[in-house]
């Protein structure tokens, strides 16, 4: 038996998979955080912010959250009573329109607003 990935069960994994991975990455923030008491261990960390692949793990940040928030949205609408055969156009408008947000914000976050 195959089992097919439909577009209900991608958006269930793919809200999981990024609930998951931002529940890690604020531990991780947190702790970084909690150590930075020294003002040169703070400028050090400013430093290492504009390094490319640091901006360009930003952008992933930004993805997963964006991800993450546009299918929560979709989501409630559907336990608010919105019709199940909504649930794909949702899906792929929340993707979309997303996506859009995501290369805006990436467009900023790599200096291209500048």
């Amino acid at each position: 038996m195959r089992y097919k990935l439909r577009t209900g069960s991608l958006a269930w994994l793919i809200h999981r998979v990024t609930g998951v991975a931002l529940t890690l990455y604020i531990f991780l923030h947190l702790y970084v955080l909690s150590h930075l008491k020294d003002p040169e261990e703070y400028k050090a960390l400013m430093g290492m912010m504009r390094n490319p692949l640091v901006r360009l793990s930003e952008v992933g940040l930004l993805a997963l959250v964006i991800a993450h928030a546009f299918n929560g949205v979709r989501v409630t609408l559907l336990e608010l009573g919105l019709s199940t055969r909504l649930q794909k156009p949702l899906f792929w408008t929340a993707a979309v329109v997303g996506a859009a947000i995501c290369l805006a914000g990436a467009w900023v976050l790599l200096g291209g607003g500048h």
